[in-house]
């Protein structure tokens, strides 16, 4: 493909999910994989300038290893103008169906990028928990008020000691007991330069709450998908991204007069 100016380029964006086995792919592994069903799907990629010319797409932010997600976004500019309708068919038909694009929408060259439009995010977390334990949809909600109320979770990732402003980040939350020995935990909360809320670090600091004997001492260690003991295991999806109008209402990154409908999964976040 050659380079091209900037009046020459077309910005598609594209929604698509990660789900399943894909779920553990790393972010550079999604970025080659979306990479290659691009150049299988023969559309007409841009490239950078420069000593090393690539493909000239971008991506919203990362997922931890192992969080599924309903609402992922890419821009990818191109060098001709493609019927967005034909254009997600050959990418549909060259993804797998784990990674499967399901909208797309032309935006304006100039926009701003996807990392600094998207400033809210939505997450749906399924917490499992032993049968016998003296744990349900009451006890997490109020170890949740707990943390927001202590404001802050310190942890550990790699050598660096970092904090999680959950007072800051956390707009609104609710827990829903879904059977016997499970909840479901909704999150709406807040992404910027500055940081976003993990919500493995917020399910760690969860099981700390809630284990019995004495609450362990130290900042949590992230370690990606966290070894729990109140809890037996758990699943954490982002279901929505959204960027924010100035009347602060939610906008879909997808905006355009015919945004395709999302998937079912997707929803707002009720106040905790």
């Amino acid at each position: 493909m050659s380079e091209t100016s900037a009046t020459a380029l077309f910005r598609l964006r594209c929604a698509f999910v990660k789900r399943g086995r894909l779920a553990y792919l790393g972010h550079l592994e999604v970025l080659h994989t979306i990479e290659r069903i691009v150049r299988r799907a023969g559309l007409p990629f841009a490239v950078t300038q420069g000593f090393s010319p690539h493909m000239r797409a971008a991506f919203s932010s990362a997922l931890p290893v192992g969080t599924s997600s309903e609402a992922e976004y890419f821009d990818l500019f191109m060098t001709e103008y493609i019927e967005p309708e034909r254009a997600l068919a050959r990418l549909r038909a060259c993804a797998p169906e784990d990674l499967a694009p399901y909208a797309v929408c032309y935006l304006d060259v100039r926009a701003p990028a996807l990392t600094a439009a998207i400033t809210r995010v939505s997450y749906r977390i399924d917490l499992f928990f032993r049968s016998d334990a003296p744990i349900d949809a009451s006890a997490i909600r109020r170890a949740l008020e707990g943390l927001v109320t202590d404001g802050t979770i310190a942890y550990v990732r790699g050598k660096k000691d970092k904090v999680l402003d959950v007072a800051r980040l956390l707009v609104s939350a609710s827990v829903e007991q879904t059977g016997a020995d499970c909840c479901t935990l909704l999150l709406d909360t807040r992404i910027s330069n500055e940081g976003s809320l993990r919500p493995e670090i917020l399910v760690a600091a969860l099981d700390r709450a809630l284990e019995d004997g004495p609450v362990r001492e130290g900042p949590i260690v992230s370690t990606g998908i966290q070894d729990l003991s109140a809890f037996k295991r758990y699943s954490v999806c982002r279901t929505a991204q959204y960027a924010e109008d100035a009347d602060g209402s939610l906008l879909s990154p997808l905006r355009t007069d015919e945004t395709p409908a999302a998937p079912k999964s997707v929803s707002s976040v009720p106040s905790l």
